[in-house]
């Protein structure tokens, strides 16, 4: 996110996935890979300093959290310490990234991986969406090499995701 503002792009909310789609998702594969592009969308929307959408993804991070039982990461204590540092866009960033974190330690301990694997995915694609759009838009050559890079992440992403194809 950083990187992408950094290339000189404004803020554009139609790239990202919308907060009010989230009772669209209904199992547990695509409410992990939402809960990841979702955050991914919460850390862009916090780089932008666009109060109320974050407010709205964080909204939507919880109530799929819930769902897939890590919501202890995203409780009220985690809502109140995001609404007393809105304009801290450090502290926001170090919240959300608590809180996955949180999640990750949380599933890891229940024996989710898979679950914790199609949250990183989700992330990662969002991620490099903005990416695409954002080399699509400037030509920066950072951003480009960014993308590039991302081959090597891709094939750590899959070797991640094998062992659970067979799951549901």
């Amino acid at each position: 996110a950083v990187l992408i503002k950094n290339a000189g792009t404004n803020y554009n909310k139609d790239i990202l996935n919308e907060p009010s789609k989230v009772t669209n998702y209904s199992t547990s594969y695509k409410k992990a890979i939402n809960l990841g592009i979702y955050g991914a969308d919460l850390g862009y929307v916090t780089m932008y300093d666009q109060t109320q959408d974050a407010i709205s993804y964080l909204t939507a991070v919880k109530a799929i959290g819930d769902d897939l039982g890590v919501s202890s990461a995203f409780d009220m204590e985690l809502v109140e310490r995001f609404e007393k540092n809105i304009g801290n866009k450090d502290s926001l960033l170090a919240l959300v990234s608590d809180a996955y974190k949180a999640s990750d330690s949380y599933l890891k301990n229940n024996q989710q991986n898979d679950v914790g694997g199609l949250i990183l995915a989700g992330g990662w694609i969002e991620s490099l969406y903005f990416a695409t759009r954002a080399a699509e838009m400037t030509n920066n050559e950072d951003i480009i090499r960014r993308i590039g890079e991302q081959k090597t992440t891709l094939n750590n992403l899959i070797k991640l995701l094998t062992p659970y194809y067979s799951k549901p």
